[in-house]
């Protein structure tokens, strides 16, 4: 009888810590997940420096901003945005993005800046961490 309870006692903890193992470790990788997708910073665009290194590639056209209205020269930073593949100078379309959410030359929807908390944003309803981070 003894030998009994001990034997259902040690299955009974044996089950708890693999029930609570596996879910801690489900946790674990849905909050990773979580705030992989919350914060990536490439969903708006992609920055690069121009290069000319073109040994092995086929000819294709010079990156070329529609904003200034110039080529890109070596070693200059342009953002390819996500949404429509439009090259423009870093410089440029910084200040345009701070003010509209579209591509100036197609005006296609350009995602919004992740929050500053990406794990917060999933649980709290926007507008709540502005009123407590707002400045008076």
């Amino acid at each position: 009888m003894f030998a009994e309870s001990v034997i259902s006692f040690s299955q009974l903890i044996a089950k708890t810590v693999i029930i609570v193992s596996l879910s801690i470790f489900y946790l674990r990788l849905f909050l990773r997940l979580a705030s992989f997708l919350v914060s990536r910073p490439w969903r708006r665009y992609r920055t690069f420096t121009v290069r000319r290194c073109r040994r092995w590639r086929k000819k294709t056209s010079e990156p070329y901003c529609s904003i200034c209205l110039q080529d890109a020269a070596e070693g200059e930073k342009m953002r390819r945005l996500t949404a429509c593949g439009h090259c423009f100078h870093a410089e440029c379309i910084d200040p345009w993005l701070e003010k509209r959410s579209t591509c100036p030359q197609c005006r296609a929807q350009i995602p919004p800046v992740p929050p500053e908390y990406p794990l917060v944003a999933l649980f709290v309803p926007p507008g709540v961490i502005e009123l407590f981070t707002k400045e008076p």
